[in-house]
């Protein structure tokens, strides 16, 4: 009778847990990382658009304005997988806590060089960049330690808003801050957004590694090995990087193509193409409203499938729009089926992925998810200027569908 009792007890309790959006925001330890990921973030924004200005002053090049990527994209494939190592055998707080405090002190340092050599604040830009690579498989594996199983796919979907929002803003901050503190100034106030990062972060209630014996021989190649067998061997995780890689290339690769879209096609100049770009935002917003909603009746897979197939139609319809609100609304619909691939996909690797190979993992993820923002980019604006933007985009468009439509037919994607 006490056994039956304490059952229903238990029962009543799991019943009672809090789900949805009020869980999430009222989670003190999800939001102090997010705080983190928002601030640090934006100080990499700020400072991108700093460091364009600065090059462009001493080289008046636009190839050298092109550096700041060069020196993002190298550390983005040579470190992340190996950054992914120290994500799973130290700390991942202290991990983010010293990376921010890393960069922040590394752009401190850029301050004297600022009129006197290139390939100093080069050099400099990739210790930053090689910091930033250890940060990020230390976060995405600390979101499912502070984060209930069930409310994983807001907690993800919050994650890749403020990502994409914070490239928006950052950029949009970084004008009014030059003009008002000039560039020095201005790279105090990033450093500074990195030194608030490092404080939210170390207020985390992240439970300790369990202590491992270190054996200085092992070799550091069969670590970083084990992450990716352990991707070749398990076919979701395998297939659900690529549809990662491939959403993240997709947005990337129209965020690129907008400027051209906006001045080119629908002749509203290019300076106004950050509309586009809000579009897409207000999108992603209201995707993550309505994916807390249908979660409950459609399993994550199909969300994903159905997204692709959304989001390569919507792309389609794009690349025969020349209307600015026709184009609104299919940009819109982008950003809903972004954050809808996305957020399923991050939540689905969380689950399948085992605590203690976790930084290996999505080390390598964030190697892909940077990759998606080089080279396809290249790529497609080659297709561009050879055979125009429309081509460009309704190429991009029949490879979302064609993903979508593998998901579908082909027996190995189904099972994803």
């Amino acid at each position: 009778m006490v056994t039956q009792k304490h059952e229903m007890e238990k029962q009543k309790h799991k019943i009672e847990l809090p789900t949805g959006f009020g869980a999430v925001f009222s989670n003190l330890g999800f939001m102090l990382l997010w705080l983190g990921q928002l601030t640090s973030q934006l100080a990499d924004r700020i400072y991108v658009y700093v460091l364009m200005i600065i090059v462009y002053q001493l080289t008046h090049s636009n190839l050298g304005v092109s550096l700041p990527l060069l020196a993002f994209g190298i550390p983005s494939v040579l470190v992340a997988p190996w950054a992914g190592i120290v994500a799973d055998k130290l700390d991942r707080k202290w991990i983010m806590v010293v990376t921010d405090i890393s960069r922040g002190l590394l752009i401190l340092l850029i301050i004297p060089l600022i009129a006197k050599s290139v390939a100093l604040i080069f050099l400099v830009s990739l210790l930053i960049y090689s910091a930033a690579q250890f940060f990020a498989p230390a976060e995405t594996s600390s979101i499912p330690e502070l984060v209930d199983r069930k409310n994983l796919i807001i907690a993800n979907s919050l994650f890749m808003i403020t990502w994409m929002a914070s490239s928006v803003v950052g950029f949009g901050l970084g004008a009014p801050l030059v003009n008002l503190l000039a560039e020095k100034g201005t790279l105090v106030a990033s450093a500074a957004c990195y030194f608030i990062s490092a404080a939210s972060i170390l207020l985390l209630p992240l439970k300790p590694p369990t202590p491992v014996a270190v054996n200085l021989k092992s070799h550091v190649l069969g670590d970083l090995g084990v992450g990716f067998e352990f991707i070749r061997r398990n076919q979701v995780v395998r297939y659900s990087l690529y549809k990662l890689f491939v959403a993240s290339m997709a947005i990337a690769t129209l965020s690129v193509l907008a400027i051209s879209y906006a001045n080119d096609i629908l002749m509203i100049g290019g300076r106004n193409f950050g509309y586009l770009i809000i579009a897409v935002g207000v999108g992603m917003l209201l995707g993550m409203w309505s994916l807390e909603k249908i979660r409950h009746f459609v399993n994550k897979g199909t969300i994903v499938v159905g997204s692709f197939l959304l989001s390569g139609a919507a792309t389609l319809l794009l690349s025969r729009t020349y209307n600015i609100y026709g184009a609104l609304c299919l940009i819109f619909l982008l950003g809903v089926g972004n954050i809808y691939i996305t957020s399923s996909i991050q939540t689905i690797l969380q689950h399948k992925i085992p605590r203690q190979i976790r930084g290996r993992v999505f080390g390598v993820q964030n190697m892909l998810i940077n990759s998606a923002f080089t080279l396809p980019v290249v790529f497609f604006g080659l297709a561009a200027d050879l055979w125009g933007i429309l081509f460009a985009i309704a190429i991009l468009g029949w490879l979302l569908l064609l993903t979508g439509l593998a998901g579908i037919f082909l027996p190995k994607f189904k099972t994803v």
